[in-house]
């Protein structure tokens, strides 16, 4: 892929260009997030803060009124009477309004006034509220349901004193929930006008104030909601981070409220807000990013292969000259104007096929000459003996008076000779005149079987032995005469290369659209300097022979649209290797 002048521009350009813009633009979005999200935090947390302060002004404001009501003449005097101190209850909650009733305990936790008059005569002194004012303190307990009203309350409670600083009973009131809520619920739409928040109060146990199907109803599950435990609540009421619920959808600020009284838990404000409403303006600005990154990055690649073409599509002519040229084509080079060193580039190369095509020329013309000498030394060599044979054998008849028998015997001699020289020249010819190819498909494993027959009959007994390991049918695109001398060619040199006892192994291997007939030996083997030569014309290292059998064999491989490939190693053996068509498509 990275191979190409076009691809490889272009990849550098992309990297360089988009590089930077990528992260510019990362650290512009992480930029933006960290901003929405300190936002989104301080948005939440000034939020559960505000109702923080709005609660805990709220709820001293209730122990103010407890502490006051606690000092009333009325209530502090021992010589009232339980009438008068049910009147004086009663105008206390006609004036303030925020509160379901009120109760007068004496010291025992008898309750001697009650402004609903359900719980006169009762004795409370089992209430925690009532155990805590009785030792002193202003107190504040629990939401809890009691008979006397509809709905839950929270009782606050203060000791009252006489004038000589006895005490003389408790005094409690169970003010409305709603009043709280109310205070809430006006806070809390001070932070919601960009996302809506939900808002409760919850103690360490769980029990949870919240405008929730009816208002005030208690619920003991929201710890186990938000996927708190005690101790996670008290460390989140302590950082400034925002919680968020094990689902991950939502996110909480978490306060603590204080009072000025003691209370029966600790008390903490929630404000929680969805968590996708939250930073849906951070997903929009990653939407942004991306619209923009992606368009400059698009507009990048248009820019840079616009680029690349200008400056490959020069080159990429060149190349293409260079190919007509190799292929022996006219050459065709571009004076489309360029830029400076293209044009020096073109001039320089358009020098350069002028001098390889002067030295091409010439190389094959000594090329020619020296093969011509290398002909016609090897011709001379090989036709010489024989023609010396019959010269010397004319001569001897004309010296000399001879008997019928000794001059057939002479002339088979001189026939002999001639033989040499026309199987000498039919090779000469075959090497050098192309051959009319009769082409058939046909069974590769029975054209072996037939070829091996007809060569083991022509040998005589030897201890070579010939191991034909193609035992299935495979079927190919050849001449069957061809081939055949190409392959009887190959057997009878392995034959040879055995001096002593030895086998030749043929075995055949797939490859696409061809298949490698291999025959191997373990004869002597071939040494690294005559192997070079090996198909050369007239190179032998054979006593008797002549150098044209692997050149012939070469040469009709070719013909046939394979190849013949020869490999050894000396004292080891050789192997020889035919790739052969199994297709028709490779041999038109």
């Amino acid at each position: 892929m990275l191979k190409s002048l076009q691809t490889r521009i272009l990849l550098y350009s992309l990297l360089i260009a988009s590089v930077p813009v990528l992260i510019l633009g990362i650290i512009s979005y992480e930029s933006q997030r960290s901003l929405l999200e300190k936002e989104a935090k301080n948005s939440l947390n000034a939020g559960s803060l505000n109702i923080v302060n709005e609660t805990y002004s709220y709820l001293n404001e209730r122990i103010s009124d407890v502490k006051l009501m606690s000092a009333d003449s009325v209530i502090i005097n021992p010589d009232s009477s339980k009438e008068e101190k049910s009147i004086e209850l009663k105008k206390f909650i006609d004036a303030k309004g925020n509160y379901f009733g009120v109760l007068y305990l004496d010291v025992e936790g008898n309750v001697i006034a009650d402004t609903s008059n359900k719980m006169i005569g009762d004795n409370l002194a089992n209430r925690i509220w009532f155990k805590e004012a009785k030792e002193g303190h202003e107190f504040l307990s629990d939401v809890y349901k009691t008979r006397a009203y509809s709905e839950p309350i929270i009782s606050l409670s203060a000791p009252v004193y006489d004038n000589t600083g006895k005490m003389t009973g408790v005094v409690s009131l169970a003010f409305r929930l709603e009043g709280l809520w109310e205070m809430m619920v006006k806070k809390a739409n001070e932070i919601s006008d960009k996302y809506p928040v939900n808002f409760f109060m919850i103690n360490q146990e769980g029990i949870m104030i919240s405008k929730k199907n009816p208002p005030g109803v208690i619920q003991d599950s929201a710890l186990e909601e938000m996927g708190l435990t005690k101790e996670k609540l008290m460390e989140a009421s302590v950082s400034d981070e925002l919680y968020s619920a094990e689902n991950g959808e939502k996110i909480h600020s978490i306060k603590p409220v204080h009072t000025t009284a003691q209370t029966e838990s600790k008390w903490f404000v929630v404000v929680g807000a969805d968590k996708k409403q939250v930073f849906q303006p951070l997903n929009d600005l990653l939407s942004r990013y991306l619209t923009i990154y992606s368009i400059v990055f698009v507009s990048i690649i248009l820019a840079v292969y616009l680029l690349t073409k200008t400056l490959v599509r020069p080159v990429q002519d060149l190349v293409e000259a260079t190919e007509d040229f190799i292929e022996g084509k006219e050459i065709v080079v571009s004076y489309k104007r360029s830029f400076e060193e293209m044009e020096k580039l073109n001039l320089a190369f358009l020098r350069m096929m002028k001098t390889i095509e002067d030295r091409e020329k010439e190389i094959v013309r000594t090329e020619k000459l020296k093969y011509v000498g290398q002909l016609a030394a090897g011709v001379a060599h090989e036709i010489r003996n024989p023609l010396t044979t019959i010269k010397g054998f004319f001569q001897l008849l004309k010296s000399q008076d001879h008997d019928k028998t000794l001059i057939e015997k002479y002339s088979d001699v001189m026939l002999h000779e001639v033989d040499r020289v026309n199987v000498f020249v039919t090779q000469l010819l075959d090497l050098a005149k192309p051959h009319q190819l009769e082409w058939e498909k046909m069974d590769l494993k029975d054209f072996l079987d037939e070829s091996i027959a007809t060569y083991t009959s022509s040998i005589p007994s030897s201890p070579v032995k010939l191991i034909n390991g193609v035992t299935q049918s495979v079927f190919v695109y050849s001449d069957r005469n061809r081939l055949r001398q190409v392959l009887l060619n190959v057997l009878n040199n392995s034959y040879e290369a055995i001096e002593a006892k030895g086998q030749i192994e043929l075995h055949l291997t797939a490859v696409s659209q061809y298949v490698k007939l291999i025959i191997r030996d373990d004869g002597k083997g071939i040494s690294p300097e005559n192997l070079k030569n090996i198909g050369m014309p007239f190179y032998t290292t054979k006593p008797d022979g002549n150098g044209l059998g692997v050149a012939t064999c070469i040469q009709k491989m070719e013909e046939l649209k394979g190849e013949f490939q020869i490999e050894s190693v000396h004292d080891e053996g050789t192997k020889v290797t035919l790739i052969i068509p199994t297709t028709n498509r490779l041999i038109k």
